[in-house]
């Protein structure tokens, strides 16, 4: 028998995390998942793809490199994805320390490649209508929002490393991710189970470039063994309207979909006192300053650099809408509340 190659995810009870442990175990590989403790309930949905889960945090480079013992591929996946105006100390020890402390890993334990995960919204633009494409080197001054700032830092962090250390590692830039495989609300997310839950009494106006989990899982996978060291690659999918999606995921769950759409303007000026009431009572971002810039600011990304190296092509927006509906209510609803009881 030949050596065991270990593939290692962090960040591995994410959306993408998750579906990315799907999708090694479904091509044969030995998936290794670095969790916390605190996200030991989640280990049930994991356990039929993960062979191995270890224990750590991000933050903790000690936890970090004995994760990475005898690991060949890391995909690092664990971050802090904010809406929030301000930059916390949380998303700097995740999004900036967190990424030195996996390179230094990866470089003590000889990782044959990581692949990082970063983001579009990384990416500067001057206007809306411009295609925007991969860039050698990211700009965090040029950049809105402590999530994009922080990537953008953390992704310069793994460049450098490439050109300075030797560190073999490629990185990916999804766009707006939807589609099944979600444990933990992203605040689009959260929309989408009020949706199917026939809660949601409005929508807000506006447009981004969405993409499925399943295509991202598939394309990371995919870099572990192509793509050149120190690159970078877009993964978008389509860019669709707010109310469309709305309306994909009522169909999908049998429900009316919310007729009243909020204007961005209006919905900006109460965004201000939402966030703050979020924040200080530990609910879930649904909509912040910052989210509303972003559903009018430009979004034509670009997948070509992927679809030339691997043959990329994502799905469509309603089909990974569906999909989403149908984890929420046939998987996740099942399975989290027996969980929740037995915990409790």
């Amino acid at each position: 028998m030949g050596e065991k190659i270990i593939h290692l995810v962090t960040g591995a009870t994410g959306r993408t995390g998750f579906a990315l442990c799907a999708e090694l175990s479904k091509r044969g590989a030995f998936v290794r998942a670095l969790i916390r403790p605190q996200s030991e309930r989640y280990k049930p949905f994991l356990e039929p793809y993960v062979n191995e889960f270890v224990y750590g945090d991000i933050r903790d480079a000690a936890s970090v490199n004995a994760a990475f013992s005898d690991v060949s591929y890391v995909y690092h996946l664990a971050a802090i994805v904010s809406i929030a105006s301000k930059m916390t100390a949380e998303i700097h020890d995740v999004n900036i320390n967190g990424v030195k402390n996996v390179i230094n890993a990866c470089i003590k334990n000889n990782v044959k490649r990581l692949v990082h995960t970063g983001t579009v919204h990384t990416l500067p633009f001057h206007d809306t209508v411009s295609t925007l494409r991969e860039i050698p080197r990211f700009d965090e001054h040029k950049v809105d929002g402590p999530y994009a700032v922080s990537k953008s830092i953390g992704s310069n962090l793994v460049l450098d490393a490439v050109s300075e250390r030797g560190l073999n590692a490629v990185i990916a830039m999804p766009s707006g991710i939807i589609g099944g495989f979600e444990l933990k609300p992203s605040n689009f997310g959260q929309m989408v189970r009020d949706v199917a839950e026939g809660k949601l009494p409005c929508y807000l106006k506006g447009r981004y470039d969405f993409v499925d989990v399943q295509d991202v899982a598939s394309a990371l996978a995919d870099l572990a063994d192509k793509g050149a060291a120190g690159e970078s690659y877009i993964l978008s999918g389509h860019i669709a309207y707010v109310k469309e999606l709305i309306e994909y995921a009522a169909q999908a769950a049998g429900k009316k979909a919310p007729s009243l759409c909020m204007p961005l303007p209006l919905v900006k000026i109460f965004s201000y006192p939402a966030e703050w009431f979020c924040l200080l009572f530990k609910r879930t971002l649904m909509f912040t300053p910052y989210a509303i810039k972003v559903l009018g600011d430009n979004c034509n990304f670009s997948h070509e650099k992927i679809a030339a190296l691997t043959g990329y092509a994502p799905r469509s927006v309603e089909e990974s809408i569906k999909e989403q509906v149908d984890f929420y209510m046939n998987v996740y609803k099942p399975l989290i509340r027996p969980l929740s009881a037995a915990k409790g």
